[in-house]
């Protein structure tokens, strides 16, 4: 009977304390989340920035690429004029042309990779907002896990099993000296 009381009360003290301990475990989980959430959130707005830092880079390569297009117009116009050869007919009309066709061109390919490595970074934000959101809602339901846990409800278990084990050895005992 002494054993049995015993081992009852050794079980509702580990009931309870390996309930403590899950519900800290739990809430030590949801604040792992809500920091992988945090720092996420925080790599995404990088991303942001990272991509309006590459619109600046391209508009500016932008700008260079055709200032020394007009530079380079320029500098043949001049050329030509000074020879005294005659603008806008023949060959210099077609070169003038070949060089306005090669300079748009590079324009249009400096601006569409401009907006594809904009956009591929401002993806690669997005992936991220989607994973803070998903550590979120992770560290929500770890948090309501831990709420839910309940050490006293984990010791009447232990209790009730207990007691049970107790009046057991008491019948026994009973039957035992009635003899």
């Amino acid at each position: 009977v002494v054993g049995a009381i015993g081992g009852t009360i050794q079980g509702i003290v580990s009931s309870y304390y390996a309930a403590q301990t899950a519900k800290y475990q739990t809430k030590s989980l949801a604040l792992q989340y809500e920091h992988k959430r945090d720092m996420t959130l925080f790599n995404r707005r990088m991303k942001e920035s990272q991509a309006q830092h590459l619109n600046d880079v391209y508009n500016k390569q932008y700008q260079i690429a055709t200032l020394k297009a007009g530079n380079r117009e320029s500098t043949a116009r001049t050329m030509f004029a000074a020879r005294g050869i005659q603008m806008g007919v023949g060959s210099t009309k077609d070169a003038f042309v070949s060089s306005k066709i090669l300079s748009e061109i590079d324009k249009l390919t400096m601006n569409s990779n401009k907006v594809r490595a904009i956009s591929n970074k401002r993806l690669e934000g997005a992936g991220l907002g989607i994973q803070a959101n998903m550590y979120g809602v992770s560290a929500q339901n770890m948090f309501a896990t831990a709420s839910s846990i309940d050490p006293f409800m984990n010791m009447n278990s232990s209790l009730l099993t207990g007691v049970g084990n107790i009046i057991q050895s008491l019948h026994l005992l009973i039957n035992y000296y009635s003899y």
